[in-house]
């Protein structure tokens, strides 16, 4: 079960590598989007946990998501700006558990 969550989160960071660095940051249209295009690979899937509708504020999404944790790895703001990440940490907290459908 370890090498099918392994193998999972190295498809995810190929997905991540590989369409989501494609965008510029005038191509993110809301933080569902950046969160769709970067994040929902591994937090649909269970390789992380879900994110959505926990109510947790803005700032523990950009902690995490700047210094990473267990197999999260962290986002430079070279990679997410720090205007995408406010918007996708936003959309986070405030998502309601109908978006982990």
């Amino acid at each position: 079960m370890k090498i099918i969550q392994i193998i999972s989160l190295a498809v995810c960071m190929l997905f991540m590598s590989s369409f989501a660095w494609s965008q510029s940051a005038n191509d993110w249209e809301s933080g569902e989007h950046i969160f769709d295009k970067i994040c929902q690979y591994c937090h649909t899937q269970g390789v992380g946990p879900v994110l959505t509708g926990r109510n947790l504020p803005p700032i523990y999404f950009t902690t995490i998501a700047r210094s990473g944790l267990n197999a999260m790895p962290a986002f430079r703001p070279t990679e997410l700006s720090p205007d995408d990440l406010e918007k996708v940490a936003n959309y986070l907290s405030q998502s309601t558990s109908e978006a982990n459908q």
